[in-house]
């Protein structure tokens, strides 16, 4: 029975995250039909400058509220530092575009970055609704969202042709849903629970902060691997150039949503009903199945990417994107990879091991950083997917130590030693 009820709440949000996934796509996709390459490498630009920003001020709070179930009082108090910590942001995001932004594009980039200001409230939202294990509500969200600001930057899009006009409609598509669904459903989920509390570490802003500002690193870390290279590309060869990079890059959404989907339904199981962490061998248990899920699909779209990335490439957005296959195949080898650093994120936060993916993350950003700077001027694009490749191998290489120990401590085997 129990795992029926995980296969249906997989389902619900397998499907709500197809559709998110779909209109994140659907978006860069309308730039290509209905703009420029230059406007798209503008649109890009603008998400690599912002992006470590954000993820950092997001803190990574959500799969917080998921693991821990929180009461209404926690998720306002989530509210609350996220929206100072966001503010705080503006200004260290126009120190940062100083020094390395693109002239005409400020606009854009406080732009893009007040959509992701929207995008941050309802993350909070999911991962209330999801602890408490509303997935039918979260995936309504999901698809409702999709559909206002899909149909909302078309209309702007088709009739302007302006990017700035692009974005503000998916700003205001975010700030509708925001207001209209996902917090007057937090509400109605969340009666009952207005004074049930957390861990005792996270009862202010100022223990949140401190406490997750680990996560808050690791996420800043993770936007950094993702966008150096994009950064590099746009400076080394050209914005037109990097439209056609982060295009093909977004292509590994294709296994992420599956990959989000499983965390968001099975992370929840690190904790029994009374709140209290399962047994060890229950989680072993769990770890192998989402590891092993993980990489068959990862190996499968790879495998893909070989026999039908050409056709796909011109189907999803042009002829002039065959030429890049080889890029494609590559960025799904890194993805592999990728996935499997996802998942063991996700258990390392539900064992409470926040430093150690600071620390191994930090290590795949130098890696990514070193690699950038030697083969993007080699050997262009490849070089860019190459360095990309090699930072996730780190990482992978760095995180599964601390996963191995946590689900074999020492000290428990010192104990059955003994007892024996």
């Amino acid at each position: 029975m129990k795992s029926t009820r995980q296969l249906s709440r997989f389902n619900l949000i397998f499907i709500a995250d197809t559709a998110y996934s779909l209109h994140q796509w659907m978006i860069l996709t309308l730039l290509i039909k209905w703009s420029t390459p230059l406007n798209i490498g503008y649109f890009n630009y603008a998400l690599a400058l912002t992006a470590p920003i954000v993820m950092f001020c997001w803190l990574n709070a959500s799969t917080i509220l998921t693991a821990e179930r929180s009461g209404l009082k926690n998720f306002n108090l989530f509210i609350k530092t996220r929206f100072s910590l966001l503010t705080v942001g503006v200004f260290v995001l126009l120190v940062v575009y100083y020094f390395f932004g693109e002239a005409d594009i400020l606009w854009l980039t406080l732009l893009v970055y007040l959509n992701k200001y929207m995008e941050s409230f309802a993350d909070l939202a999911y991962g209330f609704l999801q602890g408490h294990m509303a997935f039918k509500e979260v995936a309504l969200s999901k698809i409702f969202r999709s559909l206002v600001n899909v149909s909302g930057a078309a209309l702007i899009l088709f009739t302007t042709h302006s990017i700035h006009g692009f974005v503000l409609a998916l700003v205001a598509g975010n700030l509708v849903m925001l207001v209209l669904y996902d917090l007057p459903t937090v509400r109605r989920i969340g009666h009952g629970f207005e004074n049930q509390q957390m861990s005792e570490r996270y009862r202010t802003g100022r223990q949140l902060f401190f406490k997750a500002v680990p996560l808050g690193f690791v996420a800043l870390l993770i936007a950094l691997n993702a966008n150096i290279p994009r950064l590099f590309v746009g400076q080394a060869i050209g914005t037109e150039e990097l439209g056609y990079y982060a295009s093909i890059a977004y292509l590994l959404v294709l296994g992420s949503l599956f990959i989000h989907s499983l965390v968001a339904v099975l992370l929840p199981n690190f904790s029994s009903d009374s709140g209290e962490r399962q047994s060890l061998p229950e989680l072993r248990k769990l770890t192998r199945s989402m590891l092993l899920m993980t990489n068959a699909v990862g190996i499968l779209l790879i495998i893909g990417s070989i026999f039908f990335g050409k056709w796909g490439l011109t189907i999803f957005y042009n002829a002039s994107f065959v030429q890049y296959h080889t890029i494609f195949v590559l960025m799904m080898v890194a993805s592999l990879f990728f996935y499997n650093s996802t998942v063991i994120q996700a258990l390392l936060t539900g064992f409470q091991q926040f430093r150690i993916q600071t620390i191994a993350i930090f290590g795949s950003v130098v890696v990514n950083l070193v690699a950038c700077s030697l083969l993007i001027p080699l050997y262009g694009l490849y070089g860019a997917t190459t360095a990309y490749g090699l930072c996730a191998v780190t990482q992978i290489g760095l995180l599964i130590p601390a996963l191995y120990r946590s689900l074999y401590p020492r000290k428990l085997a010192l104990a059955i030693e003994q007892s024996s």
